[in-house]
């Protein structure tokens, strides 16, 4: 018998792989793509490599013809400023003394005061209501109506272009004296205890503050109340309400749950006291600041208090003069407190009226 040769393989070396034809027979073969050139047959490549690119252009195509529509329906939606200054013209022609002038929808203000704005005061353009003025005229486009407006039609009406121009015969209210205007003829004292702590009148001093953000103008004519805490200051200014809107008023900021007070003498009382209040929007709107109570007193009674709250914006008070008191003079004082003075930059305006005010006594959470 042959004798088996001896092994070459050192005892430890590792086995070796064997080559894939000695697969053994039976095992499962893996298949695998043809080889060859891709199909230059533009319908078997458009069904599977060109179908993305040619949706993603389809979708850039349907883009940019929204956005051109888009552009030409704004466009077509635009007063052109020829219509502005041909309804100016239109309310410059018919404008009386007593007249004053708005515009609708809201935002479309700075065009109004650019086309008329030489209609405009600071008085009329921060007003506290209409109830000084005899008519009201109304430049309005795209079919708005001015927040303003009375509720009856208006008395004319005419169309130049998109600018409709409307005007509104408003009911007669005299008004017997505005404490804005004579602010500073008054007597301003921070409370402490019984007694009176007076501020001074500063006649000459420099404005300061306003622009964007920055809070209402600091007027160099005002009552300095206290050095140390500038925000201490009562005088006219503009401030902006919780709505944007502009408001000649009287700033009085409170010190504390002690009144800042103005008094105003010898007033003429006319039926009633008509007090609006409210406090910068930026400091409103947060909704977490402090009430404020702004109490009216004739000859050291109380006849009105408002408690403004955040979210109250403008806010009306309506104090009905005692009737043996009608048509005669006193001295309103105008006092101003808050448990909370924090931020609580309260602006008002206030006069005495005639008979056929709207409102009762009291009106606004007495």
């Amino acid at each position: 018998m042959p004798v088996d040769a001896p092994s070459q393989t050192p005892p430890d070396a590792p086995a070796s792989v064997p080559p894939l034809d000695a697969v053994p027979t039976g095992a499962p073969k893996v298949q695998t793509a043809p080889e060859g050139p891709v199909s230059r047959d533009p319908a078997v490549r458009g069904s599977t490599l060109g179908r993305t690119p040619h949706r993603a252009w389809l979708l850039f195509f349907v883009v940019a013809a929204i956005e051109v529509i888009s552009h030409f329906v704004e466009q077509s939606r635009i007063a052109p400023w020829s219509d502005w200054t041909r309804a100016a013209d239109h309310v410059r022609a018919g404008w009386e003394a007593g007249d004053v002038v708005t515009a609708a929808p809201h935002w479309a203000d700075p065009l109004m005061r650019a086309a008329v704005g030489d209609r405009l005061d600071l008085s009329s353009a921060g007003r506290a209501d209409l109830t000084p003025y005899r008519r009201l005229w109304s430049l309005s486009i795209r079919g708005h109506r001015a927040a303003e407006a009375p509720e009856t039609a208006p008395e004319h009406a005419v169309q130049f272009g998109r600018v409709r121009v409307e005007r509104w015969r408003l009911p007669s209210v005299p008004v017997q004296f505005d404490l804005v205007e004579h602010i500073g003829e008054a007597e301003v004292a921070l409370m402490q205890g019984d007694q009176a702590r007076p501020c001074r009148w500063t006649a000459g001093g420099r404005p300061s503050g306003g622009g964007l953000g920055a809070g209402p103008i600091t007027p160099g004519q005002r009552h300095v109340c206290d050095p140390a805490r500038p925000w201490l200051w009562v005088g006219a200014t503009v401030e902006e309400d919780l709505a944007m809107l502009p408001r000649r008023c009287v700033w009085q900021h409170p010190q504390g749950p002690e009144p800042v007070r103005a008094t105003f003498r010898d007033v003429p009382l006319g039926d009633e006291v008509v007090l609006h209040a409210g406090l910068w929007w930026e400091h409103e709107r947060t909704l977490d600041g402090g009430d404020v109570d702004v109490a009216v007193r004739l000859d050291g009674e109380e006849i009105g208090r408002l408690v403004h709250r955040d979210g109250d914006g403008w806010k009306r008070l309506v104090a009905t003069i005692p009737e043996a008191r009608r048509g005669g003079r006193g001295t309103l004082d105008v006092e101003v407190s808050s448990g909370a003075p924090h931020l609580r930059t309260l602006c008002w305006a206030a006069s005495t009226r005639g008979a056929g005010a709207m409102g009762a006594a009291g009106e606004g959470d007495l």
